[in-house]
């Protein structure tokens, strides 16, 4: 009779901790962020930081997860240790860190995203200098 309760306990147990790990992983928080100001599955972005327009591109349209993407950042001044940091908003999925390269009037960098549950993830793409942060970052989605 002990043996049969612990088993329905045990039980009840692991389905009570699916619904829990369900309710609060899988479950779509995109309700609590607000759609990136330009949409970069359709088009190249712009963006004002210290009075220049920096445009963003980043391709192939539209964005796919487990693809490289290749990132184009036009009209950015040139910073010693300029570093990118890539992450998810709406679920924590790491932190990308794409080498940046210096090129004509701006930087490119290949991009690598992870595949995720959620119909949509909400990524920031933000600029740092020697570790703290530049002040200038830009959002994207990624649907699946």
């Amino acid at each position: 009779m002990i043996k049969k309760i612990l088993f329905f306990c045990f039980a009840l147990l692991l389905v009570l901790g699916y619904f829990i790990f369900d309710a609060f992983l899988f479950k779509d928080k995109d309700a609590n962020f607000s759609p990136p100001q330009c949409d970069l599955n359709a088009r190249d972005c712009s963006y004002i930081f210290n009075g220049k327009e920096i445009s963003i591109s980043l391709q192939p349209k539209p964005l796919q997860a487990m693809q490289n993407l290749n990132l184009e950042i036009k009209n950015l001044a040139h910073y010693d240790d300029l570093e990118l940091r890539v992450y998810g908003l709406n679920m924590f999925m790491g932190e990308i860190k794409p080498k940046l390269i210096a090129a004509q009037n701006g930087y490119r960098a290949e991009i690598f995203l992870p595949a995720c549950v959620l119909d949509t993830m909400l990524y920031r793409a933000e600029f740092f200098q020697k570790g703290k942060a530049l002040g200038f970052h830009f959002d994207f989605e990624l649907r699946r």
